[in-house]
């Protein structure tokens, strides 16, 4: 009776292998995937106060990668460095509403109190309460202008369409000893509503 037994089992086994391997090798083909490179719905550009500034800021732009360029401004110690309306982002007219995000993320610090300043209109000088001592930040006093500090990840959002433009302004206060090369990288994400 032991060896009946034996020879089932066997015989069930070799039935069922079989039927394991080709399930396994069953699901087969090809997937095709299509796409196309769709135009920026934002672009970042020199501000209308950028020629004023000229020696305080400049920009560099990239011509090849996803980076749109470098900017680069309070390079020299004991200087305090005050800008706005520099830098713009714009949106493509043909926009839908929707909301955009701008994130932050620190690879190398800023000297504290280094701010970059966002708005929906151009900024003054007359939105800001600042005395210009050495250290002293400037106070926002207009509730349209939004500070974003430089010392880590930040982030911003806003509602926008094709007419927005997003003014960007800097202040940096005086520093001294070596130079310090803060370093941000700014990222930037459109979602339609």
């Amino acid at each position: 009776m032991n060896r009946k037994l034996t020879f089932l089992v066997v015989a069930l086994v070799a039935t069922i292998m079989p039927a394991v391997a080709i399930a396994d090798v069953m699901i087969t083909g090809d997937v095709n995937i299509h796409g196309t490179n769709n135009a920026p719905t934002f672009y970042l550009t020199k501000g209308s106060n950028f020629q004023a500034a000229d020696g305080s800021v400049a920009w560099n732009t990239y011509s090849s990668g996803n980076y749109l360029g470098d900017l680069k401004f309070g390079e020299v110690s004991n200087q305090t460095t005050f800008i706005i309306n520099v830098m713009e982002i714009h949106f493509i007219s043909s926009l839908p509403s929707g909301m955009f995000y701008l994130n932050s993320s620190v690879s190398s610090p800023f000297v504290s109190g280094s701010t970059m300043y966002l708005s929906l209109s151009p900024m003054s000088f007359g939105d800001f309460s600042y005395s210009g001592l050495p250290g002293a930040v400037p106070v926002i006093t207009n509730p349209a202008v939004t500070a974003f500090p430089l010392s880590g990840s930040q982030s911003y959002s806003t509602s926008v369409d094709g007419s927005t433009i997003i003014y960007i302004g800097f202040f940096t206060p005086p520093y001294d000893g070596a130079t310090i090369t803060g370093e941000i990288l700014l990222t930037g994400t459109y979602i339609a509503s």
